[in-house]
């Protein structure tokens, strides 16, 4: 791949994303995870020096003429991965829909036919705006730097992709009905709305309610456009429908909803009222700031299990060879650990100076245990915090509901040995899966649900972790192991 100087000093990851190339930059071009990098084959580059593979980060190295590069396996084209399919078999579809989460990492859509209510296509993609780090707190960081037009854009494109992928292949004259989900900064960024308010104390978004709006005002080819309500800044449309979708509100015992990703948003529902907090997990269990690190995708190592002799079992995402580790994986190969005896209960790890080996390139480092507990301490910490607003013991909540992407490979058992979730919980876990989508599937259906959202919403007693004099006290002793 050929790039010239574009002047202003611009960096090979700005240059790509021109021409709609994604790499992938999760500490947000911050120069430190070393996950942009890409391969100078020929040229001269400034702000970085090529390494023993003539290995560059694209966050840092400015062309300083014609270059030639090479982008291993961390990028994503636009539309690359939006194919159109020929198919002699497709049924004729009057009226269709589409339910969309916008998430920190991941943008799910699903096409419905309106008529039957039946699931036509679902089609899952890392989100464009990666570009800007892998978690919520750099792309607002980026927005606070002006970059609130390029995140927008980035997000609607992908969109309109999305869309227009839906149209061809499907034969449809239009999209009645775009449903929006996601967490409060994604729809910001998606109304090209600035988040910077979510940025700093007090922690303010510009709007939480819900939105409605012709599809050509935002540049989509959906004829309306309506986005679910968010409960704070920090717990957003995301959480509001999935608690809607669950039907929280007829549990008749107290039960916990969490979604771990790139933050930790949990809802305890009991007697009527809905306590709620968002705990600054950080980006560990989407693959970032862990040194081998990387998405739920194919070749990421979703599962390790210690069989006969401590010999290691592992399983990747898609059967292919491991090309790194996932969040799932992450919590299993630190119960391993932790039950072989390698990392003590304060986390320190003597034997592998240079990391506990997986497979081959991919290994734990000291710094990637330390990142697990300060993300799993975040968890258990919010859990506790959530418990003592509610007068609740961790033995009266019956039951713990895992949604997102994240749950789906998770080993339950692991998730409470290595102190994520308390051991009370291990009988009373239970997967939903993308509860967001599901959300925005169920507006789909019924015009109603949002009204369901919209009492979600009013019986929410959000609970401050960074101002709550407690919260610390726990996350510090939820360290260990």
């Amino acid at each position: 791949m050929i790039i010239n100087p574009a002047g202003n000093n611009e960096t090979i990851l700005i240059n790509l994303a021109r021409k709609g190339i994604i790499l992938s930059a999760p500490c947000g071009g911050r120069k430190h995870c070393g996950k942009c990098k890409v391969r100078l084959v020929s040229g001269q580059v400034s702000g970085d020096i090529p390494d023993e593979q003539s290995m560059v980060r694209a966050c840092k190295a400015i062309p300083s003429s014609e270059i030639e590069i090479e982008c291993i396996d961390n990028f994503t084209v636009l539309s690359s991965e939006l194919e159109v399919t020929e198919s002699a078999a497709l049924p004729d579809i009057v009226r269709a829909g589409v339910a969309i989460d916008i998430g920190t990492t991941t943008v799910s859509a699903k096409l419905i036919n309106l008529e039957t209510l039946s699931t036509l296509e679902i089609i899952s993609l890392l989100n464009d705006q990666k570009l800007y780090g892998a978690d919520i707190m750099s792309r607002i960081a980026a927005a606070m730097e002006g970059k609130t037009v390029e995140l927008h854009k980035l997000i609607n494109n992908q969109t309109e992709e999305i869309l227009k992928s839906f149209k061809q292949k499907w034969n449809l004259k239009n999209i009645e009905r775009l449903i929006v989900s996601g967490n409060t900064c994604m729809l910001h960024l998606f109304l090209n709305i600035d988040p910077a308010g979510m940025g700093a104390i007090p922690f303010q978004a510009v709007f939480l309610d819900e939105k409605e709006l012709q599809g050509e005002k935002l540049g989509l080819s959906a004829d309306k456009v309506i986005m679910l309500p968010a409960i704070s800044a920090f717990i957003g449309a995301d959480i509001a429908g999935g608690l809607a979708a669950l039907d929280i509100l007829s549990e008749p015992e107290p039960s916990l909803y969490i979604d771990i990703g790139t933050n930790g948003e949990m809802a305890l529902y009991n007697k009527e009222i809905i306590f709620c907090c968002s705990a600054a997990v950080g980006p560990a269990f989407e693959g970032a700031e862990i040194s081998c690190g990387m998405h739920a995708i194919s070749g990421a190592i979703s599962a390790v299990e210690l069989a006969r002799e401590n010999r290691l079992e592992i399983t990747t995402i898609g059967n292919t060879s491991p090309r790194g580790i996932c969040g799932s994986g992450l919590i299993d190969t630190i119960a391993v650990m932790l039950r072989q005896g390698i990392i003590d209960e304060t986390g320190y790890m003597e034997d592998y100076p240079e990391g506990y080996p997986l497979a081959q390139g991919v290994t734990i480092t000291g710094r990637d245990i330390r990142q697990f507990q300060l993300a799993k301490s975040a968890v258990f910490s919010g859990i506790k915090i959530l418990c003592k607003n509610a007068g609740l013991a961790l033995t009266e909540i019956k039951n713990v509901y895992i949604a997102g992407g994240f749950g789906f490979f998770i080993n339950k058992k692991n998730a409470v040995d290595t102190g994520l979730l308390p051991k009370e919980f291990v009988d009373c876990i239970i997967i939903l899966g993308n509860m967001s989508l599901r959300g925005a599937e169920e507006l789909l259906a019924s015009e109603l649900f949002i009204e369901k959202c919209r009492e979600i919403t009013k019986k929410c007693t959000v609970i401050d972790l960074s101002v709550d004099p407690k919260f610390m006290d726990e996350f510090s002793e939820n360290m260990g192991f």
